[in-house]
């Protein structure tokens, strides 16, 4: 049995991307994220890149919406 490496989910970080932002997720983590950013009816496009999915967030959604939610994913426990 392994231990959980310390902050799997740390690398999960909002970024700039023209005039609104996105999040690039390992596909293990893209399902949780798109059932949560759905549940909280936070709108994005979704594109798979490789082992990545990139979550597109449109203009003019508050950044603060997304970051709730985000955060809230980062520091659950056992998920």
């Amino acid at each position: 049995m392994s231990l959980p490496k310390k902050e799997e989910k740390g690398y999960l970080e909002i970024q700039d991307s023209g005039k609104s932002f996105v999040i690039v997720a390992r596909n293990g983590d893209a399902s949780a994220l798109a059932a949560l950013f759905l549940q909280y009816g936070i709108s994005c496009e979704r594109e798979q890149s490789g082992d990545e999915v990139i979550f597109l967030f449109p203009e003019g959604l508050p950044r603060s919406d997304v970051e709730g939610v985000l955060e809230g994913y980062k520091t659950a426990k056992g998920s």
